[in-house]
């Protein structure tokens, strides 16, 4: 379970995929670390060599959890450093074979930027549709590689931040891997809601952060397959095996790891109760509002199927309503939810993960994100439900 501060006890906090509370786990191994493992973890003394055991256990505990070696883990910022990490790291390390990047149409910001200004500096980017789902076609992968000899990169997300879409990774990465290309994979939201195992998917780069599994922000690793090569992106001191300069914050790695082991013991019991009100969520959903689109894959609840959408993503939209609008109303109720991704807040554009999906302004200037968290209820999903649905119709009526 998680760590609740809200100021009031009436609000409802249904923004997790933007990030989520401390997990008590988290918060009493950190303050533990932040009174006991203060050392750098560089040198040879003792308050030194303390804090570089802790980090070096704090780095294993991660590996574990997606069952890969500790040597392959590198602590960074957070998601978008190691999304940056991996795409220009590689893009540099590999632009003798080649410059051309893929990448999907959907993915988070921390990559298509990223991208945009590779494409600055000389690389080509292609950018693969999704379907009205939000699914790549492996085939599609397949006919841009066949014709791009010179693809050196591929950068598909595990699940898709704004509508909760799992890709198809495993034969992604192979049809990458099978063309001498590299593949990483952004599991920025996968990570602690689906078993990641490297020997079943074993993608040569990963990216993951802290904050969104109930660990503290300003923390993420990186995985970089044994053996692979790419280029530093900080440049400095020999931190991380001389991969990311700057000294560690020991015991911000040591609240990822506590919530690490949280998540991972928790993750049958989470997916089981957020799956649940997930369902409950659609069905009200879909009576209470008829004209309303539901964005991505139905919930697995819904068609028996596994692993096509994560079980804490809603995603909803009302065309011809503004969704600054609804979210503004929603706020004044006690509700927080989120048009998107997180890192948009402000942005006048449609979605661009809508807008690939659909095509259809309406449908992306209308959208609600909804992500449930373990201390979500029943209650508070009706309430929810019924205070948009007040909204909705108000301002169908004002128009």
């Amino acid at each position: 379970m998680y760590m609740s501060n809200n100021s009031s006890s009436n609000m409802i906090y249904l923004d997790h995929a933007a990030t989520s509370p401390m997990r008590p786990e988290a918060l009493k191994a950190m303050q533990a670390a932040l009174e006991t493992a203060w050392g750098n973890a560089s040198p040879t003394y003792p308050p030194a060599q303390y804090a570089k055991s802790q980090l070096d256990l704090a780095r294993t505990t991660l590996a574990d959890s997606i069952h890969a070696g500790w040597h392959d883990i590198f602590f960074t910022s957070g998601g978008t450093e190691s999304d940056n990490w991996a795409l220009i790291g590689a893009a540099e390390a590999m632009q003798e074979k080649g410059r051309h990047i893929v990448v999907s149409a959907i993915e988070h910001h921390a990559i298509l930027n990223t991208c945009e200004y590779l494409a600055s500096r000389g690389f080509e980017i292609t950018y693969l549709p999704v379907d009205r789902e939000g699914f790549v076609n492996p085939a599609e992968l397949a006919r841009v590689l066949d014709a791009r000899k010179d693809t050196i990169l591929v950068s598909i997300m595990m699940a898709n931040n704004e509508v909760g879409a799992i890709e198809p990774v495993k034969t992604l990465c192979k049809y990458t891997q099978d063309h001498g290309a590299l593949f990483h994979t952004d599991a920025v939201q996968a990570y602690g809601k689906l078993p990641i195992d490297m020997a079943e998917v074993p993608v040569d780069l990963l990216s993951v952060s802290a904050h969104k599994i109930g660990g503290p922000k300003g923390i993420g690793f990186l995985y970089i397959r044994k053996g692979v090569q790419i280029q530093s992106l900080i440049h400095g001191g020999n931190q991380e095996s001389g991969r990311r300069a700057g000294t560690e914050d020991v015991p911000a790695a040591v609240g990822f790891a506590a919530a690490a082991r949280a998540a991972m013991a928790q993750m049958a019991t989470e997916q089981s109760k957020e799956q649940a009100l997930q369902q409950y969520f659609y069905e009200e959903f879909r009576q209470r509002f008829p004209d309303a689109v539901w964005n991505g894959p139905l919930p697995d609840g819904v068609t028996g199927q596994e692993e096509k959408r994560l079980y804490n993503n809603l995603s909803i939209a009302f065309p011809g309503l503004e969704t600054e609008t609804l979210l503004i109303n929603l706020d004044l109720a006690g509700i927080c939810a989120s048009g998107g991704s997180a890192c948009t807040t402000g942005a006048l554009d449609p979605s661009h993960v809508i807008m690939a999906m659909s095509d259809d302004p309406a449908i992306a200037k209308g959208t609600i994100r909804f992500t449930l968290g373990a201390e979500n209820t029943r209650e508070e999903i009706d309430r929810t439900i019924a205070m948009l649905a007040e909204t909705v119709e108000r301002l169908k009526k004002a128009e």
